[in-house]
């Protein structure tokens, strides 16, 4: 009997792993006759040809002045335009609306990341967006991805001494969680503007000689690290196409956990100690250390302009999800408190009414498998910022 079940094991081994090997030994065959095929590389944004995003060496990076087109984030594609100065601007709009004389009018500066500038939604989306269209409030967008208060501070310092904001218009700073991990991990000042810790390590590599010639063997080391293995997405495309369009549909049942689970959120819920690492070189302290200090400067720049400074927060979907350690709303309220700014505008409160009616909040306020406030989310954050700045809706 035993005998008769170790045998029917291996014709089930068999009976799978020959159809198996066969279907790899195909896959090959194709995958490097085919090379010109290239099932998982996305398109290029259509452009007219501008850059958008301008780097320098340091790491400092901006938006690039008269750029139309597209941009994607992961696979989605959304449309951007930029005005003379490097601002967002709504692309539906005729002209370049870019003179002094515009900026000055505008009624409010926005500056802020990626939850700001809108990434992955087209102008009408963002809150900036809607702000215009339903209330009639002109405000510039001054949001970068992954910017943060370090950033920010620079910023405006250039916008005022260049005369772009006067002392009518209102400044608002959005502040997340992120800027905590930014600011610890990526933002530091190298010659009086904002540069990246790593980039600036590898200029130093660069420029110190016995750091840039490195010996044989390590040489070899390199040269192996970075040689592609065998079994690559190259070799075995029809393979590939499997494996991910499985991972697709796992991911549609666990992308919602895994955005709460973001290493940058897990500071208000987890014990520093365990990830502060994460946070290297400066640590989660640190980097809240930095956030307020730029926050005085910042109020002392707005304060010596004549400007009304709001500092603007919003939830992640971590901080809606879990009880918080610390607490985000608090350290910003407080903060704003010791550097006497205008207020701050709490989108929190709103956020959590939402959950509370909504069994699926995260589906409905976010973009799928992100952390990004998708239409919805951004039309409770407009209506918050209207609330709160006295702003009426556009009749």
């Amino acid at each position: 009997m035993k005998k008769n079940n170790f045998f029917n094991l291996i014709l089930v081994f068999i009976s799978i792993s020959i159809p198996v090997i066969g279907f790899q030994v195909f896959d090959y065959f194709y995958s490097v006759r085919s090379p010109k095929i290239k099932p998982f590389k996305l398109r290029e944004p259509k452009s007219n040809g501008k850059n958008l995003i301008i780097h320098e060496q340091n790491g400092w990076y901006s938006l690039g002045p008269n750029y139309y087109g597209e941009s994607r984030y992961g696979k989605i594609y959304f449309k951007v335009k930029t005005d003379k100065n490097g601002f967002r601007v709504n692309h539906e709009l005729g002209g370049n609306n870019t003179n002094n004389y515009f900026l000055k009018n505008k009624k409010a500066i926005f500056l802020g990341d990626s939850f700001t500038y809108g990434v992955g939604l087209d102008w009408k989306d963002t809150y900036i967006g809607i702000l215009e269209s339903k209330f009639n409030f002109h405000s510039i967008n001054g949001g970068i991805s992954s910017y943060s208060p370090t950033p920010y501070r620079y910023k405006l310092e250039r916008l005022i001494k260049s005369g772009f904001i006067n002392s009518k218009q209102k400044v608002v700073i959005a502040l997340d969680i992120s800027d905590v991990f930014d600011e610890a991990t990526r933002w530091t000042t190298y010659k009086g503007k904002p540069a990246n810790i790593n980039k600036l390590k590898d200029l130093e590599m660069n420029n110190n000689p016995q750091m840039k010639s490195p010996n044989e063997n390590s040489k070899i080391k390199l040269n192996k690290s970075n040689k592609k293995p065998f079994y690559n997405e190259d070799n075995f495309k029809l393979t590939y196409q499997i494996y991910y369009g499985v991972e697709g549909f796992v991911k549609n049942y666990i992308d919602n956990i895994q955005v709460r689970n973001n290493i940058r959120a897990k500071f208000t819920h987890k014990e520093w100690s365990e990830i502060d690492n994460k946070f290297s070189p400066l640590g989660v302290r640190n980097g809240l250390k930095k956030i307020k200090q730029a926050m005085i400067e910042i109020s002392k720049l707005t304060n010596s302009n004549g400007n009304e400074l709001y500092f603007l927060i919003y939830p992640w979907p971590a901080q809606l999800a879990y009880e918080e350690s610390f607490s985000w709303e608090k350290f910003v309220e407080q903060s704003c408190k010791e550097v006497k700014c205008s207020g701050v505008i709490n989108s929190f409160p709103s956020f959590f009414s939402y959950k509370k009616g909504n069994k699926d909040w995260q589906k409905d306020l976010y973009i799928k498998g992100d952390m990004h406030f998708n239409r919805k989310g951004n039309e409770i954050l407009a209506d918050t910022i209207a609330s709160e700045l006295g702003i009426k809706k556009f009749q």
